[in-house]
Parts: C-alpha cells; structure tokens; sequence
C-alpha cells in the first residue's frame, strides 16, 4: 500500500503520534486533523480514505478512529505484512479470564479485523469471521468471561485464517490459543 497524498501521509503519522501506534486507542478523527492543520471536512474525508485503504479504524460513529496494524506496519517500513507482537499474549489457564487475557483478546480480535480487511477471502468466510469476532466480543461482555469458550472460538478463527492464507496472522492467534 502508498498513500499517494501527502497530507494523508502526515495523517497517518499524526494519528501514530497521539495514538501512540497502539491499536486499542481511539483518537477523534478531527483532533488528528487539527494536528496538522486540516479543517474539520479535510480531516474528515482523509480519515475516510484510511480506512478503505485499511490504514485506519472506525472506532465509533462520532468520529473516533484508531492506527491499524496495517497503518503501523507502513509507517515503519515493514509493508510486506504486518508484524504482531506475541509478547505477553496469554489467556491463562483459569475459568474466568483475567485482566492479561482480556488485553490479549482484544489485541488479537484488532489484528484480525485489521488484516481481515485487506485479506483476498470470499464472503462466507468473511461471515464466518465476523461470527467468530462477534461471538468474542459478546462474551466479553460478560462480567466473566469464560477462558474456554473464547479459546474455542479462536480455534474456529485460526482454521479459517489457515484457509485464508494469513500465516503472521495465524500463528499470532495458534500462540493465543496455546497460551
């Protein structure tokens, strides 16, 4: 991926600033464009042109966006594909998942709506990925959630990420799952 216009290049770095390159933070999308000098409309229709190109998230509907890892991955030069971090991923062992697992989990489902969407898959995969995400997070929901049915539902992701080809993003799930 290029980004072809240089004030979305200065986006997406000053969104890496304020977000810190973390993909579980969100930042409004006019704040970030106020950053760098851009009215509420340019920041607005250059944050929407990163996220089709998969460089930046959605986060809520009142404009909060987030970097993806896609977007990291460009900005330090590693487009080949992204690179995951796996250090400290762990769910655990016990019934309810704690605190660690928790921060692990959403770190893995970011990843995975992020590379998901500039992943060559066909629609009923695509579905089957959304349930399996939609399914986490409903469980997440819960006060407690419960470490086995969220590691049975990333085996079900793996499979399918398998299927797609996605081998970084595969053995970055496969090392959750075995945590």
């Amino acid at each position: 991926m290029n980004i072809e216009n240089p004030d979305g290049k200065r986006y997406l770095e000053e969104l890496y600033v304020q977000t810190g390159g973390k993909t579980e933070i969100q930042v409004s999308m006019f704040d970030v464009g106020k950053g760098i000098g851009l009215e509420k409309s340019e920041a607005g229709l250059i944050a929407e042109e990163l996220i089709i190109d998969g460089l930046a998230e959605l986060k809520s509907l009142s404009g909060g966006v987030g970097i993806t890892l896609q977007g990291v991955a460009m900005l330090q030069g590693t487009e080949g594909g992204p690179v995951f971090d796996e250090s400290g991923l762990q769910l655990g062992n016990g019934r309810i998942l704690e605190d660690m697992g928790r921060q692990a989990v959403e770190n893995v489902l970011a990843d995975i709506r992020g590379s998901i969407v500039c992943a060559q898959t066909t629609i009923g995969n695509l579905e089957e990925v959304i349930a399996d995400i939609k399914t986490i997070e409903t469980q997440m929901l819960s006060p407690q959630p419960k470490t086995a049915i969220i590691r049975e539902v990333l085996r079900s992701l793996h499979q399918v990420l398998d299927e797609l080809k996605a081998g970084p993003l595969a053995e970055h799930v496969n090392a959750l799952i075995l945590s």
